[in-house]
């Protein structure tokens, strides 16, 4: 490691080894050989800084010991794909890999410039297979694929998703549930998805990564088997109104009536917006599908069809041509909405407490779920990006991870994350019948969990 390039974050590299013994240790009390260990760097060469992050993690288990591990590298502004994904194949001993570009969070907080961190899977009861497939319109295709790929995977607990915002951000014709569905069809309900969409470059696509190759416009999964049992939740940072209103007039995912009423006319109604003023697409302004006993499923709004557009809104083409036979006020959301749909107007109060609060309050209640003599390996997180934006606007010193994860964890264990341009993961109760969803403006984490 050269000190020259090498920027440090604050815990030395011996306190975070020292950390991950817990989460990488064998289980004595069970006999069940199921590990976990993370590295990381922000060595400013990203060549050197995989190479650091995933000789970290692997010698924590042990090089010959390995069987996958999974990484998140945060170098936009480098086209050295190629170079990033050899230097983890060749320091993991080319062992099976999935990876994607993000701001990654670890053990010690959230990493934001020139890192990567990186998550080892190890064990004899581990049981490891990874996929990938191009992008495709028929997502209900696309999933049944990946989980096809997937099926024989041994006592197959988790999938681990990784892809880019167009599986996510598509065309109205498109929908991701689709895809989440046709996991659903060939793995069952009990086979939890989990992960979220990389950071976008140009045209909103990202880099994935597969056994070291760098792709582009595709879905890269891992079908995770063993001892293990997968504790996930989700929370946001939004005050739900006690008013609930009723999707009245729906097409794909435009609505165009809450309460036989235009849809924006009646969101700024339920909000406090003044009739000018913008819904705040992507940001601050979703809904909460009611999923009774007091669950709500976040959907973000994207755009709002109008009879004159800004000159920023104008830029959305694919939007307008969307709804070009649609009514004023009627909004576009991320996915599907159905009529007859039950939903809260959300508001946000920007509060930098609220979303640090939110973290804690997921990973309490994941921990609490725990099983006697059940061993936590590690926290597993994919957090909106918008979290992060309104959060650094608000306090750039704070994090999640520091202020939000470690406060409530009784013990240290991993950490592994991203800050996710589309979320994906299980929901509190199910929704259109599915028990994980494409999320939004939402923290989802889990508890990856050695059974007792």
């Amino acid at each position: 490691m050269k000190s020259s390039q090498y920027y440090p974050i604050g815990i030395p590299v011996i306190l975070i080894s020292l950390l991950l013994v817990g989460g990488c240790a064998r289980s004595s009390h069970t006999g069940r050989d199921f590990r976990i260990a993370t590295g990381y760097s922000e060595n400013i060469d990203p060549i050197a800084a995989a190479a650091e992050a995933t000789e970290m993690a692997c010698q924590q288990l042990g090089a010959s010991e390995v069987k996958a591990v999974i990484f998140y590298e945060n170098y936009p502004s480098h086209a050295r794909e190629k170079e990033i994904g050899k230097a983890v194949a060749d320091a993991a001993g080319n062992v099976s890999s999935i990876g994607v570009r993000a701001i990654p969070h670890c053990d010690t907080g959230t990493l934001w410039h020139h890192s990567i961190t990186l998550m080892a899977i190890g064990g004899g009861d581990a049981r490891v297979k990874v996929v990938s497939s191009r992008l495709s319109d028929d997502r209900l295709a696309l999933g049944n694929d990946i989980g096809g790929e997937l099926k024989g995977v041994q006592d197959l607990k988790l999938v681990l998703v990784l892809s880019e915002p167009n599986l996510s951000f598509a065309p109205d014709h498109i929908s991701v549930e689709n895809f989440l569905e046709g996991i659903k069809q060939t793995l069952g309900p009990e086979a939890m998805v989990f992960g979220g969409n990389g950071m976008p470059g140009e045209k909103e696509i990202s880099v994935e990564f597969i056994n070291g190759e760098p792709l582009n416009g595709a879905v890269v999964a891992m079908g995770i088997g063993g001892p293990i049992r997968f504790i996930c939740t989700n929370t946001n940072e939004f005050e739900v109104s006690d008013l609930v209103v009723t999707v009245t007039k729906a097409r794909g995912k435009w609505v165009m009536e809450f309460d036989g009423r235009p849809a924006a006319d009646v969101y700024r109604e339920f909000s406090g917006k003044k009739s000018d003023q913008p819904i705040t697409y992507d940001d601050v302004d979703p809904i909460g599908v009611d999923l009774g006993d007091g669950q709500v499923y976040l959907r973000m709004v994207l755009f709002e069809r109008k009879a004159k557009y800004t000159p920023e809104e104008l830029k959305r083409d694919d939007y307008i041509a969307e709804s070009n036979d649609l009514p004023a006020g009627s909004l576009r959301f991320v996915a599907e909405v159905p009529e007859g749909t039950k939903a809260h107007i959300l508001t946000y109060t920007g509060s930098a407490n609220r979303i640090l609060q939110s973290a804690t309050a997921a990973v309490s209640r994941s921990l609490g779920l725990l099983r006697e003599g059940e061993k936590p390996l590690a926290v597993l997180t994919s957090s909106c990006c918008a979290r992060r934006d309104r959060l650094r606007k608000l306090d750039p010193n704070a994090d999640e991870v520091r202020q939000g994860i470690r406060p409530a964890m009784k013990e240290a264990f991993p950490i592994f994350g991203l800050d996710a341009f589309g979320e994906l993961g299980p929901i509190n109760r199910p929704y259109k019948g599915l028990p994980y969803q494409y999320q939004q403006h939402t923290f989802v984490s889990g508890i990856l969990a050695l059974m007792g």
